[in-house]
Formats: structure tokens, sequence, C-alpha cells
């Protein structure tokens, strides 16, 4: 096994990781889970004349669970659901995805 990779599934079944499920834009939800590895860093957007963090919502995915996350695409940990957004940008090694997402109802 490729050393990249196994080092990967270490950290995708690490603490800090989620089982998820991968909802293609508009298909049925994956049967099989997912495993995702979840960041919320803060950012600061101006507004006006003033600074506002903003919460924020980024998800990395092996490839080998989902080949190339969509926008539009839902990831549902638990019964939290979040909507894909933007392009997914794929690490030095082609192993894993970055996307963000915003919570849905």
């Amino acid at each position: 096994m490729d050393p990249f990779a196994a080092a990967l599934d270490v950290l995708f079944y690490a603490p800090g990781s989620d089982e998820a499920f991968y909802t293609p834009r508009g298909g049925a939800e994956r049967p099989d889970p997912i495993r995702v590895i979840r960041g919320q860093p803060d950012r600061e957007i101006g507004f006006g004349g003033q600074q506002v963090v903003e919460g924020t919502n980024v998800f990395e995915i092996r490839k080998s669970d989902v080949a190339d996350p969509q926008r539009g695409a839902i990831v549902r940990i638990g019964a939290v659901r979040f909507k894909l957004l933007g392009e997914a940008m794929t690490d030095v090694e082609g192993l894993s995805s970055t996307i963000g997402g915003s919570q849905v109802a």
C-alpha cells in the first residue's frame, strides 16, 4: 500500500474525523458512509467599516470515498446536513479533496 494513503487512512479514523453520508447534487444519499475531517476555521470579513468574524465549515474528503466532491452536494454528519460550496481543491498527492460547506436546515 502507498505509505501516503496508509497515513491518510490513520488521520481519517483519528479523533477529529467523522463518519458522514454523501448525497451527490440531484441524487440520492449514498448508502455507504464516508470519512471526513471537518474543520471550522473562523475568518474575518469586512462589513461596512467593521470586521466581522464568520464561522466556516471545511471538509476534507478522501478521493477513495468521493472521487470528485461537487458544489451543491450534501454531506450529512449525524442529523446535521451541510451543502458543499465552491470548488474542491485536491492535495499534492491526489489522495484527498478539501471543500467548504454551509449548514442547511
